[in-house]
């Protein structure tokens, strides 16, 4: 960087030095406003100029300088991805245990399935309602998205205003497996709402799935690993077989 005269002598170099400090190890290429680079002789025209340059600091300082502590440095990988399922934990630990009244769990595949029982409300049909207007159906087609409902009469775990907030390894989830596997196949965060009112809904991706017996796990992450709250069994008619490559499935 060369000297800019119009911000005087080297308090602009050790301002650059200081935002290069700060720069954020989650986001590389990005400064933070925090008050660390507000330090010293900053100000509102010496930020102007020193913020188009974050990328270029980020760019060279995050190259050179050791990142450590826990999590992924950069963008973490979209979510119904082979990347981003194999680094979700599988180190499972089982611990279901039957309903009672202070503390149930309960999920329900397909829930606005026929038209005629969800009354005209569609796939709302079990949106914030009570079991009464929550269908379940076993048998599914892989393929397009699969709408699941969802409950828990307690507070939802989950990891927000933590360390871990932004960690696919911590919350509460929705995963599909083949019975046994412990190979995730589609997963989804319901953790949104800490005391979610009724039923919730959401979607799952099934476009991995063939043929065969499947189960949904209810699994609550956390940084000590997972655990495994609630399974649903569910049958999957077609496809037979995942499409080869290049080919659209009959």
């Amino acid at each position: 960087l060369k000297r800019r005269s119009h911000f005087g002598s080297s308090s602009f170099f050790s301002e650059v030095g200081v935002v290069g400090e700060s720069l954020d190890s989650s986001r590389p290429g990005c400064c933070c406003l925090a008050r660390s680079c507000m330090r010293g002789s900053a100000h509102t025209a010496f930020l102007a100029h020193v913020l188009p340059l974050c990328g270029v600091l980020g760019q060279t300082l995050g190259a050179s300088k050791r990142n450590v502590g826990w999590g992924i440095v950069g963008d973490v990988p979209r979510g119904d991805t082979e990347e981003y399922l194999s680094l979700v934990r599988t180190d499972y630990r089982f611990r279901i245990q039957e309903d009672y009244v202070r503390y149930s769990i309960d999920i329900r595949i397909n829930p606005c399935k026929d038209e005629i029982i969800a009354g005209g409300m569609g796939i709302a049909c079990c949106s914030g309602t009570s079991i009464a207007g929550c269908q379940h159906n076993t048998e599914v087609d892989g393929g397009p998205d699969l709408q699941v409902a969802y409950f828990q009469n307690a507070h939802m775990p989950n990891c927000k205003g933590t360390p871990f907030e932004a960690d696919h390894n911590c919350g509460t989830f929705l995963e599909v497996h083949r019975p046994g596997d412990r190979r995730i196949l589609a997963d989804m965060g319901i953790d949104q709402v800490d005391f979610p009112s009724g039923y919730q809904t959401t979607w799952l991706a099934i476009h991995r799935l063939c043929v065969g017996d499947h189960e949904l796990w209810w699994v609550v992450r956390t940084p000590s690993g997972p655990w495994v709250k609630k399974i649903r069994k569910f049958f999957v008619r077609s496809p037979s077989c995942t499409a080869p490559a290049g080919l659209a499935p009959p």
